[in-house]
């Protein structure tokens, strides 16, 4: 169980890195200043390419870090629901053998 709790953090992390790289494009228009020069739609191309990145790109992002932790959350109730399963088991198990005994 412990596992799929690291899993999970280690999907949060580079999900939430490439949620702040993507949101956070505006140094790129440093390293490419040529883009600020140019227009789309009467927009400057770097505020399209913001909003397209920002929103088109992120969307399935977002899907696909959803699927992905839905899948380790059912990873994680399972192991939790074996966990509890064997506890009640042993219980059971203690519970007969003191009634044995007596």
């Amino acid at each position: 169980m412990e596992k799929a709790y690291r899993k999970e953090c280690l999907l949060a992390l580079v999900a939430f890195g490439g949620v702040t790289l993507l949101t956070h494009i505006f140094p790129l228009y440093f390293l490419f200043p040529e883009i600020t020069q140019y227009s789309l739609f009467g927009f400057p191309a770097h505020y399209i390419l913001t909003m397209v990145v920002g929103w088109l790109v992120l969307i399935p992002l977002y899907w696909i870090y959803i699927e992905l932790s839905e899948k380790i959350d059912r990873e994680i109730e399972e192991s939790s629901d074996l966990a509890a399963a064997r506890e009640d088991a042993d219980a059971y198990a203690a519970a007969q053998a003191r009634g044995a005994a007596e």
